[in-house]
């Protein structure tokens, strides 16, 4: 009987199912990459959250910091009635102290000038 003889050497001629286990792998390998670099960034998670906190506690301290630069300011510092982190609705706004005083002393001031006037006005009618 006639032995059929395999050819000599490893030349392997791909088939269909070898080029699939060669693309499946290599799809394997980069869903790994991903899935390595996918855990390194939820790893760095915390302390990137940590630094953009950090980041925008300094950006308000900044500001805060910072002297307004209105002509006929009077105050050094920002008013600090306003939420900082939410301008679009503004706290009730509160007088201070030194403007409500001021506006009492000129509410009595005008007050005693009308009340002069009056007298005056009385005065100068009923004494011909």
């Amino acid at each position: 009987m006639a032995e059929k003889r395999r050819p000599q050497g490893n030349s392997k001629t791909p088939t269909p199912l070898d080029e699939k286990a060669r693309a499946l792998a290599e799809a394997q390998t980069k869903l790994e990459a991903e899935i390595a670099r996918q855990q390194q960034v939820i790893k760095e998670a915390p302390q990137r959250a940590k630094e953009i906190q950090l980041r925008r506690r300094d950006e308000l301290i900044n500001r805060a910091s910072r002297t307004e630069a209105r002509p006929g300011s009077r105050a050094a510092l920002p008013d600090r009635r306003y939420s900082e982190l939410n301008v679009a609705v503004p706290v009730r706004q509160k007088g201070l102290r030194s403007e409500r005083r001021r506006g009492r002393l000129m509410f009595f001031v005008l007050f005693l000038t009308l009340c002069g006037l009056v007298y005056w006005l009385y005065y100068t009618v009923t004494h011909p």
